[in-house]
């Protein structure tokens, strides 16, 4: 079997802020059956946030947990901890080759069925296990469990909405929305209209990262138009706690669609994700939580090919160390 998990995280992030395999607070367990969702309902969940601000809600397993899982748009599966596999006595199924951050890895995979939240049902699948030290929560929700056609993370509310089809016309007329139209790939919506200080290049969104990774080819593209400023050495762990170095620096404009972003902090890796994604020959980022926490929402449409950024200034303008937002009028 192969499976690809693609997701990073900096060292400083990686240790969780309860125990592995410890249900979160302030939620509570609940023996509710899980229930499939009808045409015009709509399903909103809580969201909290790790140290490292990444978004976690909290997921049952049967009747026991609710236990605290990494919402992650940048993985492909979904995977758990071996702490929480070996405290649920979750039945073994083999093993599986992995992409992650550094390299191709082969990892034990368990049986998981019975998962839900708040009583939504999410389909039984068979996940890597991962340790609970290098994940930073319980486990890990990929687009494999993600599959409506409608997911907003709503970062002012905290919280993750599902939308049926039939809701989509509500969604479109929100006001203060930006829409990015993308392109489709292995269930992620890719940007290819994007610049990033007066160089094209490919954007893909991961709330699996705390933090907004470039590869070697971006890097080298900004240095040869001397768009780099001073270089800051860091580490990135990955979810197999595997370390790649990466120097950090400060970028002055990303322009997405009709939205640009300035002051936007990235990390420069030769990250094996980028290969896996087939984007390791041309610019690309991955733009991880230290952007996408500056918007009210987002939210990401499947079918529709397209990224929805709702903003609100009085909100970007808190937003964190010095980021800042533009609207582009054409």
């Amino acid at each position: 079997m192969f499976l690809t998990l693609f997701t990073a995280a900096l060292a400083a992030a990686t240790v969780p802020t309860t125990p592995a395999g410890v249900p979160m607070t302030p939620l509570e367990a609940t023996n509710q059956s899980p229930a499939p969702l009808t045409p015009g309902q709509l399903d909103e969940f809580r969201l909290a946030t790790t140290s490292g601000a990444r978004l976690t809600v909290g997921v049952n397993v049967g009747t026991a947990g609710p236990y605290r899982f990494l919402v992650d748009t940048g993985a492909d599966r979904s995977a758990v901890t071996r702490e929480l596999a070996a405290r649920l006595s979750l039945p073994a199924s083999g093993a599986a080759n992995m992409h992650s951050l550094t390299g191709l890895t082969t990892v034990q995979t368990a049986s998981v069925k019975g998962l839900h939240i708040e009583g939504r049902a999410l389909p039984e699948i068979e996940a890597p296990l991962l340790e609970a030290a290098s994940v930073g929560a319980d486990g890990i929700l990929g687009t494999d469990v993600l599959r409506s056609s409608l997911v907003r993370f709503d970062f002012r509310r905290k919280t993750l909405s599902i939308f049926s089809p039939q809701q989509r016309r509500k969604l479109l007329d929100q006001p203060d929305t930006i829409v990015v139209t993308g392109q489709r790939r292995d269930g992620r919506l890719i940007i290819t209209q994007a610049q990033l200080d007066g160089q094209r290049l490919t954007v893909v969104l991961d709330t699996g990262s705390e933090i907004s990774i470039g590869n070697a080819a971006l890097h080298d593209a900004l240095a040869q138009r001397r768009r780099l400023s001073s270089d800051e050495p860091i580490t990135l762990i990955s979810v197999t706690g595997a370390a790649l170095p990466a120097t950090h620096t400060i970028v002055r404009r990303l322009e997405l669609g009709g939205l640009t972003l300035t002051g936007l902090g990235i990390a420069f890796a030769d990250a094996h994700t980028f290969k896996a994604l087939q984007l390791d020959d041309r610019p690309a980022l991955l733009l991880g939580m230290d952007a996408l926490r500056a918007f009210d929402s987002v939210t990401i449409d499947l079918p529709a090919k397209k990224l929805r950024f709702a903003i609100k200034p009085e909100t970007i303008q808190a937003a964190f160390d010095g980021m800042q937002w533009e609207r582009n009028w054409f």
